[in-house]
């Protein structure tokens, strides 16, 4: 590590032990995280990647491969960037663990700390108990930052192995509202009439958008998923 840069990281890490992680700017979090990174100038180039994406938020979310197509950003600093959102998300799902599906909020909750530093869409489904206790929650699918398909097939495999008869999907919108599209919409409904033929009840679909959630139940969008609650879980 250059001196200069050294030194700057002390300089750094001593107002971070007198003011705490609030006295630091912007700026300086960034900075001090890219002395860690080997890259050179670490100064410049948090100036420079906070012009460009106006956050540190949406610098981790960025897509890897592009923050290093020009040479700007190493492999050591795009993996360590990565790791906040993830870092994030593990710590949230331990603290704020929800191991019972109650109602519309608590399943917004739940899986929105699933998408935390998620940068391409994902599809989840998890399997409840008729008490609304989590069973077993897994990702069927990843896919752009507009759009993920999940098969039938992977669906109700998964109902199958499980056993439920109560089970949850959800995926995200990461750049976009989370107001459900026409081809949501056709796809829970279909998910709905296919599962029921395996005796499994879709208890919600939950999207959770940049900046909120929707739950399909809340809205009553679907005949076939009115607003009227289903025994153990409230709207």
């Amino acid at each position: 590590m250059a001196e200069d840069t050294k030194l700057r990281r002390e300089q750094l890490l001593r107002k971070y032990e007198k003011d705490g992680f609030d006295g630091l700017t912007k700026h300086e979090r960034l900075e001090l995280l890219f002395t860690y990174s080997r890259c050179e100038e670490p100064a410049a180039l948090a100036a420079e990647l906070l012009g460009e994406y106006g956050s540190i938020n949406a610098l981790a979310n960025a897509d890897p491969t592009l923050l290093m197509k020009d040479g700007r950003v190493n492999s050591s600093t795009a993996v360590l960037l990565k790791l906040i959102p993830c870092i994030s998300r593990s710590l949230y799902m331990e603290r704020f663990a929800v191991k019972t599906i109650k109602d519309a909020e608590s399943a917004k909750r739940y899986f929105s700390s699933h998408f935390i530093g998620a940068v391409g869409e994902k599809f989840i489904i998890t399997a409840v108990s008729r008490k609304m206790r989590v069973i077993s929650s897994k990702v069927l699918a990843c896919g752009t930052s507009t759009r993920v398909t999940a098969s039938y097939k992977d669906i109700a495999d998964f109902v199958i192995k499980t056993d439920c008869s109560l089970f949850f999907i959800a995926h995200n919108h990461p750049n976009s509202p989370s107001a459900p599209s026409e081809s949501d919409i056709l796809f829970t409904k279909n998910i709905i009439s296919s599962m029921s033929m395996l005796g499994a009840v879709l208890a919600d679909h939950i999207i959770v958008g940049a900046s909120d959630e929707t739950s399909f139940r809340e809205l009553g969008i679907l005949p076939e998923m009115s607003a009227k609650s289903i025994e153990g879980y409230h709207v």
